[in-house]
C-alpha cells in the first residue's frame, strides 16, 4: 500500500513540473518572439536570415537527421559587421516548443555577414514554418533578434 501511494505521488509531482515546463516554455516562446527583426549597432543595420534542414538521405538516421541551422546575422547595407559582435545561442520555437542551442561554429562570410551554425535538434518537420531568433554580444550587451516563420527543409 505504501509503495503505491508513494507511486501516485512520484506522478503526481512529476505531472506538475511538466506543467510548470510548458508555461515556462510558452512564456519564453512569447518573449522571444517579441525580439526586433532589425537591430541598428553603431554603423550596422542587421537582420537575421536562416537556412534550417533535416538530412534524409540514404546515409542518414532511419527517420532523418536531427534539426540543423545556419543563420545570417547580416547587415542590410553592406557595411563591415563589428568584431566586437559575437554569436552566443540561438532559439528555434514551434508553436511553444523551444530548441536552444549554443552556437558551435561562428564564421565571417564576407565581411557584411557573420554566420553561426548549430546542429542536433529536434526532429521537426520538415516542410513547417518555425521562427528563429539569434542571440549575440556586443560590447557587453545581449541582444536577441528575429526571424519570423522560417521554413524547415529536405534533403534527399
Amino acid at each position: 500500500m505504501l509503495k503505491m501511494k508513494f507511486t501516485v505521488l512520484f506522478l503526481f509531482i512529476l505531472g506538475l513540473i511538466s506543467c510548470d515546463k510548458s508555461k515556462l516554455d510558452k512564456d519564453l516562446a512569447g518573449e522571444l518572439r517579441e525580439s526586433p527583426e532589425t537591430i541598428s549597432l553603431g554603423n550596422n543595420k542587421l537582420v537575421l536570415t536562416t537556412y534550417l534542414w533535416r538530412d534524409f538521405m540514404p546515409i542518414a538516421e532511419e527517420n532523418g537527421s536531427p534539426l540543423a541551422c545556419v543563420n545570417n546575422l547580416t547587415d542590410v547595407d553592406s557595411n563591415a559587421i563589428s568584431s566586437a559582435i559575437l554569436l552566443k545561442k540561438q532559439y528555434v520555437i514551434h508553436g511553444n516548443e523551444i530548441w536552444e542551442a549554443d552556437y558551435t561554429n561562428s564564421t565571417n562570410e564576407t565581411e557584411f555577414i557573420l554566420q553561426g551554425f548549430v546542429n542536433g535538434g529536434p526532429k521537426w518537420g520538415p516542410d513547417i514554418q518555425v521562427d528563429v531568433v539569434c542571440e549575440f554580444e556586443y560590447l557587453g550587451n545581449i541582444y536577441r533578434i528575429l526571424a519570423k516563420s522560417q521554413m524547415i527543409e529536405a534533403t534527399w
